[in-house]
């Protein structure tokens, strides 16, 4: 049972806690600080329990008021070890509390999670998918201003990966890590924010070569085209570069490639869907993909192309076959066999070059 002296929000708005964030890096030329922002349900509590009991969540009794204000009682499922994944976190970056539960994430979820009481609020509102968009990253944008920020969440819409690739572009880097709403929160979606923090770190590197162009995560943010130059190895299926022009540069016939942003020609997204549900329920993006023109290797997708267009097929389709993640071709690796490459961590080259279309 809850302690009754705990504060839980009213319906009077003056009595609801708005967040309160710590001031930017205090460093000439400093990225801001980033936020994590955190979801309850479907993330620190699962929504099935026996899914749930068996990955180590424990049961806590709950009676009070719930996120829409009428009274509920239950169990929530919550992880003994959440609060210390979360706090790891806190080094380089501020927890916010993203959810239809309020305030009573700070004061009853939290501490029992051995997270602090006083973590930040969003004033969210309900949330939901509305139109492809989830309602309450609005609310969480417009409270954060330019300040990047991770969000995990059990439920995105069609349009958010858009939007977030859309907000990194002007220079406020938003990473979305969708978590799966039977088992919540798992120690690779901590793992997927730490090494996108770790790039926003090494942005704020003051010491560059004579001569350099912006690397790290502020070149991603502006939507800079030059190519990291200090060895950094850029992968497809990386969480934050997957969505980034940097990687278009590689191929000619790339939909994200400058001058042909998200401008797809008549009836190519349809003949994409089309392919997908062909060939094994995978897509090839664009002909310059490694193991395209194979028909003894799996076809690959894009991941950019995946991200950008969510339809109902590619839902499905990765729901059920889950996709596979390859790398731009690689231009330096010296092969002319015609011969796939093998694995999916081959990296680029450094330098940029522009590939020629088929």
């Amino acid at each position: 049972m809850p302690d009754a002296t705990l504060p839980f929000p009213t319906s009077n708005p003056r009595d609801r806690v708005y967040p309160r964030f710590r001031e930017p890096l205090p460093h000439p030329g400093h990225p801001a600080r980033p936020v994590i922002a955190i979801d309850v349900d479907g993330v620190l509590n699962p929504d099935h329990p026996p899914t749930a009991r068996q990955l180590g969540y424990r049961p806590h009794r709950y009676d009070g008021p719930g996120p829409t204000g009428q009274h509920v009682s239950g169990d929530v499922w919550l992880h003994p070890d959440h609060g210390a994944w979360l706090n790891e976190l806190t080094s380089n970056a501020d927890l916010v509390w993203c959810t239809s539960w309020g305030q009573i994430a700070a004061t009853w979820i939290g501490p029992r999670l051995g997270l602090p009481a006083d973590l930040p609020v969003i004033d969210a509102g309900p949330g939901g998918i509305r139109f492809g968009r989830q309602l309450k990253l609005a609310a969480l944008y417009r409270a954060i201003g330019t300040r990047p920020v991770a969000v995990l969440d059990n439920e995105f819409g069609g349009r958010d990966p858009v939007e977030a690739a859309d907000r990194t572009a002007r220079g406020s880097a938003t990473l979305l890590v969708p978590v799966n709403s039977a088992s919540g929160l798992q120690r690779e979606h901590i793992d997927q924010v730490i090494h996108w923090l770790d790039q926003a770190a090494a942005s704020q590197e003051p010491s560059r070569r004579p001569g350099d162009t912006a690397t790290g995560w502020t070149a991603l943010g502006r939507g800079d085209d030059e190519l990291r130059d200090d060895g950094y190895d850029l992968s497809v299926g990386d969480p934050v570069l997957r969505k980034s022009r940097l990687l278009s540069k590689q191929c000619a016939t790339c939909v994200f490639r400058p001058g042909n942003l998200m401008r797809l020609s008549d009836g190519r997204l349809r003949d994409l869907v089309n392919q997908a549900r062909r060939n094994e329920s995978f897509i090839v993006c664009h002909d310059t993909l490694p193991h395209h023109r194979y028909p003894d290797v799996k076809p690959a997708i894009c991941r950019g192309f995946a991200d950008r267009y969510s339809t109902q097929a590619l839902q499905v389709i990765e729901r059920i076959f889950g996709f596979i993640e390859v790398d731009p071709p690689s231009w330096n690796t010296g092969q002319t066999d015609g011969s796939p490459t093998t694995g999916d961590d081959a990296t680029m080259s450094a330098e940029p070059r522009t590939a020629s279309a088929d």
